[in-house]
């Protein structure tokens, strides 16, 4: 349809370059242009009107649109810091548990999703740590020493005997594959929160290890090298060692994969972590049930894997292996 003079002077005065009669302007600077603002002033109204549209944890607006959160920005925050401050054993921790240390009662359920948002998950954890080079080169000179003495599956594992014995023979070195109870020990306040040798001497070599000693003439300790110990060349540890005959060794250090006893505390800090325990006595029975639930099947396999163990290690240059 033909346009009068009329519309044509309107239409020229109220269009823009490029863009036809009724057209809405899509570009910033012409909507700008369109209600008379400066550039400047144009984007600051943008940006306001984006954060008012998209509320981050960042934001100082108050969303009113919706289902109130369960959740708000702040507490969020909190549960992001309280994740970064934990390390590697303390993120194992379930989602319950992580709603009882920041204080929200909330469901596991709403925590986990709200972790989620920040990209949070639950995963396996990466077992193959770091080691620097003397340490890597300790682990292996240890794994081709064990290797060199104990190369074969049955160095390590007496094996499974039927035999005649009377009761009160159970502790006979042929007929039962080892794991003892979970023995807990109490120590007087210190810097460290670790076992004295005092105590490690009264709570446990005399009252748990001295026995083994008594009806297994062949038994030796394994030790990790905590001080309690007795790691140095005089102490009362080794002295109490000698004196009742004890024999024992030191393990290589900095090296998890070559101690089965941590693969069979695996499934005992599983089984606690699956439970609320904010005391010391539900704490103690926890673990205790948890480590029953060990199966002895299992620390045997972890057992008989040990020549593979260093023979890993070894090829691996002394760095960390999965085990």
């Amino acid at each position: 349809m033909p346009t009068t003079r009329a519309q044509s002077i309107r239409l020229s005065q109220n269009s823009h370059s490029g863009y036809k009669h009724h057209d809405t302007p899509k570009k910033n600077p012409l909507v700008f242009e369109q209600f008379g603002v400066s550039k400047a002033r144009g984007w600051e109204i943008l940006r306001s009107g984006r954060d008012r549209r998209r509320l981050g944890v960042d934001s100082t607006h108050t969303e009113t649109r919706g289902r109130p959160l369960l959740i708000s920005p702040t507490e969020l925050h909190k549960l992001d810091q309280l994740v970064e401050d934990l390390d590697c054993e303390g993120r194992s921790i379930s989602w319950e548990t992580l709603a009882h240390e920041s204080g929200l009662d909330v469901s596991a359920r709403i925590i986990k999703r709200a972790m989620g948002t920040l990209n949070y998950r639950k995963c396996i954890a990466c077992k193959k740590g770091w080691v620097n080079k003397a340490t890597a080169a300790n682990r292996k000179q240890y794994a081709e020493l064990m290797l060199e003495r104990y190369p074969q599956q049955k160095d390590w594992y007496h094996g499974q005997l039927r035999i005649i014995r009377k009761p009160g023979q159970r502790y006979c070195a042929n007929c039962f594959h080892f794991k003892s109870p979970l023995v807990f020990y109490n120590i007087n306040t210190n810097t460290n929160r670790k076992i004295t040798q005092r105590a490690y001497i009264d709570q446990i070599l005399e009252p748990i290890a001295k026995p083994w000693i008594k009806h297994q003439p062949s038994f030796v300790l394994e030790e990790d090298r905590d001080s309690g110990h007795g790691t140095s060349k005089s102490n009362i540890v080794r002295t109490w060692k000698q004196a009742n005959s004890l024999n024992s060794y030191f393990n290589c250090s900095s090296s998890p994969d070559l101690s089965p006893i941590e693969n069979a505390w695996s499934p005992m800090k599983q089984y606690v972590r699956k439970y609320s325990h904010w005391d010391i006595e539900t704490t103690q029975e926890l673990a205790v049930e948890g480590w029953d639930s060990v199966r002895q099947r299992y620390i045997d396999r972890c057992v008989l894997s040990m020549p593979q163990r260093l023979k890993d290690v070894v090829e691996a240059e002394g760095r960390m292996t999965g085990w």
